[in-house]
């Protein structure tokens, strides 16, 4: 294993989640605020206020109280070049891109989910919640002209979702659910959730949070607080899986810049998983894994004040830098921008 060395205090940074990128732009939540960069970052422009209504929203300026009350911007997914929709205070949020405006729509259903799917137009999202009495758990769709959401599926077996995901070389979704025993899942469908398929599951090998994709393979970590962690690869029947690297600890997020894969992993320490840092691994031939940087855990307690992560972006990714935001550790809520022919080579 190769430890490329990455000093955040020489790395162009700024206060902040970035939460969206792609070729043209560049967008960073901070705060109450919603910025947009067409420079790679280099200068900003406020494109939007987060409307707040109750007492424990208007602290969601401080990165403390964000955390605290699972509050703030999340998810951001542009959907054209008018609109697109995040996830905020427990709501489904609509933003106007045209007008620079923000107006809060449905209240989301369960806690807040772990990813949304906005391809093909459609706002998607699967309930993220305890269930310790294991109840139904859905897969909704928002429905614009009503304002509501729409049930696209119902588990009766699982525990919750861990995420659904739009695979762009079979023109299909896959679902990722836990966490124990028969819980375990990755689904997919190719008739938009008319039917669902588990293709693996049933191990807390399969226990899996984000799924990235190329041409020939599906690739994901396992999300296994009490084992060992690693990140596979399968094909798309889930006949061939194939351990790429051992990580630290459990694998929680990933993205895909360019052809490059990457994951994060967190601070969720067990018997054993011991770690107190949150990490990034990527590869440039999504065969061989490097640790690319790593984040302290702050000392505020995991309880109240969440693991220690580092989360990226959602979308395409501007082809040329990595953008990682670490989340209840050291530099806790900063954007760091890593230019990828640093890192991978």
């Amino acid at each position: 294993m190769r430890i490329t060395l990455f000093n955040p205090l020489n790395a162009d940074s700024i206060n902040g989640r970035v939460i969206h990128v792609d070729r043209q732009h560049v967008w960073l939540a901070c705060g109450q605020k919603l910025m947009c960069s067409a420079d790679h970052g280099q200068t900003w422009s406020n494109y939007g206020l987060l409307p707040v209504t109750g007492f424990i929203e208007r602290f969601s300026f401080h990165p403390l109280a964000r955390r605290l009350g699972r509050l703030g911007f999340h998810h951001l997914s542009i959907m054209g070049s008018k609109v697109s929709y995040f996830i905020a205070h427990h709501h489904i949020f609509r933003f106007g891109i045209a007008e620079n405006e923000i107006s809060r729509m449905a209240p989301i259903v369960g806690s807040r989910p772990l990813n949304i799917s906005t391809e093909k137009g459609v706002f998607r999202y699967g309930e993220y919640i305890s269930n310790i009495d294991r109840g139904p758990v859905y897969i909704w769709q928002y429905n614009q002209e009503t304002n509501s959401l729409i049930p696209l599926w119902c588990f009766k077996n699982v525990r919750h979702v861990h995420g659904v995901f739009f695979d762009p070389y079979s023109d299909s979704f896959w679902v990722t659910t836990g966490d124990y025993d028969d819980e375990i899942g990755i689904w997919h469908t190719n008739d938009n959730f008319a039917s669902l398929n588990r293709i693996v599951g049933r191990s807390q090998q399969f226990r899996a949070v984000q799924l990235l994709f190329s041409y020939d393979h599906i690739y994901f970590g396992s999300d296994a607080p009490d084992e060992h962690n690693c990140i596979y690869r399968m094909n798309r029947d889930g006949k061939q899986i194939e351990l790429l690297s051992h990580v630290n600890s459990s694998v929680f997020y990933g993205c895909k810049v360019g052809t490059n894969l990457f994951f994060s992993t967190a601070v969720e320490p067990s018997r054993v998983n011991t770690t107190q840092y949150a990490e990034v691994w990527g590869s440039g031939d999504h065969i061989n894994w490097q640790l690319i940087c790593r984040f302290k855990k702050d000392l505020w307690p995991m309880k109240y004040f969440q693991y220690g992560q580092v989360l990226f972006p959602s979308g395409p990714g501007d082809g040329k830098y990595l953008w990682v935001t670490p989340f209840a550790t050291e530099y806790d809520q900063r954007t760091f921008k890593i230019p990828i022919e640093s890192i991978l080579k």
